[in-house]
């Protein structure tokens, strides 16, 4: 079985529907401790595959929907037998040579996972995940999967390369008494094709999610596939915001009626706070491609998010309120005063940042300093704040793989998913 080896994934293979069963696999099953292989193929598995089993490549970057195309330095990523570190500095491209210093053990938390592309945990432990294809959301609890799934809507699944689904996942801060879980999808119209984008939330009652009310509705998609965004998260000031990409049409980025390429910032009901920066919209900044990462820092509060680019030239960058980004007038370190500079970019490199949080505890990393997901590497690497909070020092490659998200759960562990695993990292 699966779950007595080291996972190797096959690069070559894509990703198809028949790659289900977690819950024949996850229930009641004690945690095995794994040897995480640094780069494995996990993240070389997607949807987007041609009647021969080939993938449909796309001329833009890669994203966490769909394999890398064959042949792309930038798409695969090479195996070693002991998980390793390499530090990367400033704002140069990753180092092509990693140290042989061993770094980290993982285990298996759920394994043979359905696309777990959103994690996010109640305060009682339980870890709740978005299937990105199916359009459920499972419950694990006490390392069971709850054998219905919490809620499952339907969603665009395009047979092609496509970044629509069950996006974004995130619990409202007062779970504990409201039991507030939403969500962020893409649904498609009667004959299957994206008709819309939604944020929906559910009322969790004994597992199951209740009273499905919309938050905000009709949002920008990508008719073909692309740059739909879709990641949420509340802040520290009780708003939720979202990802928005620009849905494949480059110049709504900067056009402040539209709500493509934006983050968004709204109240918990759907509705506009009065100290948004633009009166009485919910577009908090603009200039932005496409965003699979929001996560806030815990002692600044301020707004991380990862920016896919064109081809390379991937982005870091803080948030500020009304701030433009640049995009597409400018990308990378541009230095022009109209446009907020990244703090990091991948300069020509294709990364694909995905999820990302920051880690508050201190055993595994230092305190306070970011952890994010890398589609194009299918690693799990460690950003390392500066002092201030306000720049990053460097880059580490943690020697783990994470192709999708990444979160602190309440036990002080972290985990982070590939497409057909959760792992935990942590004592």
């Amino acid at each position: 079985m699966a779950s007595d080896r080291v996972k190797e994934s096959n690069a070559q293979s894509c990703y198809t529907r028949s790659n289900l069963g977690a819950e024949d696999h996850a229930r009641e099953r004690p945690m095995k401790r794994w040897l995480v292989v640094l780069g494995v193929a996990m993240a070389m598995l997607a949807a987007a595959c041609d009647n021969n089993g080939n993938e449909a490549c796309p001329t833009t970057t890669p994203c966490p929907t769909c394999a890398p195309c064959p042949g792309s330095p930038t798409a695969t990523a090479t195996g070693t037998a002991v998980a390793t570190r390499t530090a990367v500095r400033g704002t140069a491209t990753p180092s092509p040579t990693p140290s042989p210093t061993p770094m980290a053990m993982a285990e298996v938390f759920v394994d043979h996972a359905d696309f777990p592309v959103s994690l996010a945990f109640a305060p009682d432990g339980r870890l709740f995940y978005n299937e990105l294809r199916t359009g459920r959301v499972r419950i694990v609890e006490n390392g069971r999967l709850q054998d219905e799934p919490f809620a499952s809507l339907q969603v665009v699944s395009l047979s092609g390369y496509s970044e629509h689904g069950l996006l974004g996942l995130a619990l409202d801060p007062d779970f504990a008494s409201n039991h507030y879980v939403y969500v962020f999808y893409s649904e498609p119209d009667k004959n299957g094709d994206p008709l819309r984008q939604r944020l929906v939330r559910f009322t969790e009652v004994d597992g199951v999610g209740q009273d499905m009310t919309v938050i905000l509705d009709n949002l920008p998609i990508g008719k073909l596939c692309c740059h739909n965004g879709g990641r949420i998260a509340f802040g520290p000031d009780g708003k939720l915001y979202v990802s928005i990409g620009d849905t494949e049409e480059s110049r709504l980025s900067q056009d402040p009626q539209s709500l493509a390429g934006k983050i968004l910032r709204i109240n918990p009901d759907g509705s506009v706070p009065d100290d948004n920066p633009f009166g009485g919209s919910p577009v908090y900044a603009l200039g932005i491609r496409n965003s699979f990462g929001l996560a806030f820092h815990p002692v600044t509060g301020a707004l991380f998010i990862d920016e896919t680019g064109p081809s390379g030239f991937d982005e870091l960058d803080i948030i500020q309120p009304g701030g433009n980004y640049g995009w597409p007038e400018a990308q990378g370190i541009a230095g022009r005063s109209q446009y907020i500079d990244p703090i990091w970019t991948s300069g020509p490199v294709s990364v694909t940042p995905t999820g990302m949080t920051f880690y508050t505890g201190d055993v595994l990393i230092p305190k306070n300093d970011l952890l994010r997901c890398s589609w194009n590497n299918g690693k799990l690497e460690h950003v390392l704040m500066a002092p201030s909070f306000d720049h990053i020092d460097g880059i580490e490659d943690t020697g783990l793989a994470c192709s999708l998200d990444v979160k602190m759960g309440p036990d002080g562990a972290l985990y982070f998913s590939t497409t057909d695993t959760i792992y935990r990292w942590g004592s």
